[in-house]
C-alpha cells in the first residue's frame, strides 16, 4: 500500500513538473509568430521583428510614438519594449494575433493600433 502511495505521488509530481514546463513554451511560441515585417494598414508605420529580440519601428504606428531600435519580450499577453542602450524607456503593451497575419497592440489607455505581417 505504501509503495502505491509512493507510486501515486510521483505520478501527480510528473504531472506538476510536465504543466510547469509546458507552460513555458507559450511565449516561445508567441514569440515566433511576432519575427517578420509588419506594416499598419496606411503603410505608414512598420515593425521589423528579429529573433535576436530586437525591433526597428518606422513611422507612425496610430497612436503610438515609438520611433527607432529597441529590444522586446513577451510575458503573457503583454509585450515591452526596451532602449538598445539601456536607457530608461521601458513600454508595455497588451498583444492579440486575432489572425496569423495581423497583430494588434494595445495600450492602458484602450488606444489600438493592428498591424498586418508583410
Amino acid at each position: 500500500m505504501k509503495k502505491q502511495k509512493q507510486f501515486v505521488l510521483v505520478g501527480i509530481m510528473l504531472v506538476m513538473l510536465t504543466t510547469i514546463s509546458l507552460s513555458g513554451c507559450t511565449n516561445a511560441v508567441d514569440k515566433s509568430k511576432f519575427i517578420g515585417n509588419w506594416t499598419t494598414s496606411s503603410g505608414g508605420g512598420s515593425m521589423t521583428f528579429t529573433s535576436d529580440d530586437k525591433v526597428t519601428v518606422t513611422g507612425q504606428l496610430g497612436d503610438f510614438s515609438l520611433s527607432g531600435t529597441y529590444t522586446w519580450a513577451v510575458a503573457g499577453e503583454k509585450i515591452t519594449f526596451t532602449s538598445e542602450s539601456g536607457g530608461s524607456l521601458g513600454v508595455t503593451y497588451d498583444y492579440r494575433f486575432p489572425t496569423t497575419n495581423q497583430l494588434i497592440f494595445t495600450n492602458s489607455n484602450g488606444g489600438s493600433v493592428t498591424l498586418t505581417k508583410a
